[in-house]
Order: C-alpha cells, then structure tokens, then sequence
C-alpha cells in the first residue's frame, strides 16, 4: 500500500533562477511536473502500465504560488492522487520549504490516449492503475484548473518551436507554452514578488519547426492562446496575480 502522499525533495539550480535570484514561475512548474513523473515510476505506473499503443497525457493544469523559493534552496514537493473516472485523474501536489512552510500548490488533470488514433482510452479501463494509487480521501490543494475560453485579441506575438522546446515526446514541452506567455509580460510585473494562480489547458500538439502564433487581452490578469500554425489552439494560459 502506497503512502497517503509521497514526498520527493529537489535542489533549486541556478539555472532555473532569474534575476532576482529566485526560482521562476515556469522553473516551479517543471519540478512539479518533474515530481509527478517521478511519483509515477515509484507508484508503479508510467506509460507501459497502459500498453505500447496508449500514452500518458497532461491535460490541464493549476498552479497557486504564495513564495518562490531562492537558488540553492531545497524544496520538498508532496504528491498524491485523488481521484480517477472515466475521462481523466486528477493529480496533486504541495510545494514545501526547508522549514516545512506550503510555498505553492498545484493540481493538473491527466488522461489517456491512443497514440495511433490520439484519441481518449478511459483511466478506469486500467484497474491496477485506479486500485493501487488512488486516495479519495486527500482532496486536491486548490481549486482544479480552469477551462479557459479565447482571449479577446488585444496583443499578438510569433514564436517559433525551436530544438529546446521539444521534449522527449517529438512535441512542445507542456511547460513551455507557459514560457511563451511569461515572455510576453513586462519584466516588472515578473520580478515584483507577490502571490499568483496560474492556469493552464492543453488542446493540441506542436512540434519542431512550426510557427505559433500568441494572442493575449493584455488585461492585469491576461489570458493567452497560443495557436499553432494552421491556426489550430494548441495551448490556454490564465495569469491572475494576488496582491
């Protein structure tokens, strides 16, 4: 029997620091989605738990942020999973400091899919997968993501998908969409410390070559499409700061 929540403990490199010396917002989502990876292989599932022909797809995610954490410093990240149907399951997770203070939060939905057909194989068809890591009992941190709608066009950027952003699926790494939109901000508002949500939809895959295009409302709390190159939305991202 698994533990009720795994804990999985990360140094914060200086390579993931900005300026200020802090982690950044996209850096926090990747040791989230690093400690989701690794809580799968030490749960017993990965992509092979669904066959050779299904995959293991993120969905949606939600990230609240109440303290980036400093370079060097060590962050434990808690990991737990607390429900599962027959579309998606949803994953969650604690960011703690070294004195064991909830820095930031996050829940993301995932599913599965057919790899030939992309199209959604119900999680509940797995049942060692719902039996053995599921906790009801332990309900998500924070609100679950948000579905986002199309931005009213107020801004737009181009944004070719390079070598850096590909991951080791052929396609545009989830993290780096956020990476897009953040780039488009002044860069005040992102070295100014204070508490944020960020919400973020996947719809469609992108790969190497392609140019996207980024369309945001430019509001205080701006919401982004990045679209692929046939125009296709590839990726929503909502930023709502919190004073």
């Amino acid at each position: 029997m698994l533990e009720p929540k795994r804990s999985y403990s990360y140094r914060i490199e200086p390579c993931q620091a900005d300026l200020t010396q802090r982690l950044t917002l996209a850096g926090l989502a990747d040791y989230i989605l690093t400690a989701a990876f690794t809580d799968a292989l030490f749960s017993g599932y990965d992509n092979h738990s669904f066959g050779e022909e299904c995959g293991w797809v993120l969905l949606r995610m939600a990230m609240e942020v109440r303290r980036l954490p400093a370079q060097l410093e060590t962050i434990t990240i808690r990991a737990w999973v607390s429900d599962i149907n027959r579309l998606a399951s949803t994953h969650n997770y604690e960011v703690l400091d070294s004195c064991g203070n909830i820095i930031a939060t996050s829940s993301t939905i995932w599913t599965v899919i057919d790899l030939r057909s992309r199209k959604t194989v119900p999680p509940v068809e797995f049942p060692h997968f719902a039996e053995r890591i599921v906790n009801p009992a332990l309900e998500p941190p924070c609100a679950l993501p948000q579905r986002l709608s199309t931005p009213e066009l107020n801004g737009r950027y181009t944004h070719q998908v390079l070598y850096s952003y590909i991951d080791g699926n052929g396609h545009t790494y989830s993290i780096n969409y956020l990476r897009m939109a953040l780039d488009t901000l002044d860069i005040a508002q992102l070295t100014t410390t204070r508490s944020v949500r960020i919400d973020l939809n996947y719809m469609h895959e992108t790969h190497y070559g392609e140019r996207l295009t980024i369309v945001t409302d430019h509001s205080p709390n701006p919401l982004f499409e990045i679209q692929a190159e046939d125009g296709t939305p590839a990726s929503r991202i909502k930023i709502t700061w919190r004073d």
